[in-house]
């Protein structure tokens, strides 16, 4: 998983894209963004920026993976967000059922609630989504 910093770090030290076009994405500056890709230590520069400037680029790479992964794998991150949605409404119909049941437990609706608090603060941050995606994505995972 990588960190805000990270994620503007890797960005920064992506040569395919130009100062212009992380301008454009994200109004920072152009000679503040030189001064950060010329830099011997990108991380410790970002961490005198401004914080909505590394998240400004922080969002920039995850919307340039998140769009990579779309265009080379047949929106395989669309699909997981999907299916990840789906599992959460599921997750939630479940709880549900079990406050009905017999069996059900004072708390069943509660976590049900919590289960949605997820599911809005998972969709809505890229970082997350696209850390979730990677362990999803991951060829022979062991879950034992």
């Amino acid at each position: 998983m990588l960190s805000t910093i990270d994620r503007a770090s890797e960005l920064l030290r992506d040569d395919t894209i130009t100062i212009f076009e992380i301008h454009n994405a994200t109004e920072i500056d152009e000679k503040k963004l030189e001064e950060a890709r010329d830099s011997k230590d990108i991380p410790k520069f970002l961490n005198n920026m401004k914080y909505g400037d590394v998240l400004a680029l922080a969002d920039l790479y995850n919307t340039m993976q998140i769009d990579f992964i779309n265009q080379e794998n047949d929106n395989d991150f669309y699909k997981f967000v999907v299916r990840m949605g789906d599992w959460f409404d599921e997750a939630i119909g479940i709880q549900q059922e079990y406050f009905d049941s017999d069996e059900g437990m004072e708390d069943d609706l509660m976590i049900a609630t919590a289960i949605q608090t997820l599911n809005d603060i998972s969709t809505k941050d890229k970082s997350l989504m696209l850390d979730l995606y990677f362990s999803y994505s991951r060829d022979e995972q062991n879950m034992k």
